[in-house]
């Protein structure tokens, strides 16, 4: 089985936009297909790309530890 755990803790503040963005682009990429039309085709790719680009957006202070995380190491 495949875990896809890339070390990530807490939730994604952009998730929600990231799935909107998603299927308004793939909407919108698949009436430019079915239309013919490029321009509707690059522009869903171009809203598709901007979903992927909000990975490597990051709220403010999300790598500082938190005050009630505890030390696990090894004592």
């Amino acid at each position: 089985m495949i875990f896809l755990d890339r070390g990530r803790t807490g939730d994604d503040p952009y998730l929600e936009w990231k799935v909107r963005l998603f299927l308004a682009g793939a909407v919108v990429a698949l009436v430019g297909m079915a239309r013919g039309s490029t321009w509707l085709v690059s522009g869903g790719i171009l809203i598709l790309l901007a979903g992927a680009s909000l990975r490597f957006f990051r709220r403010p202070g999300a790598d500082l530890p938190r005050e009630d995380d505890e030390d696990h190491g090894p004592d």
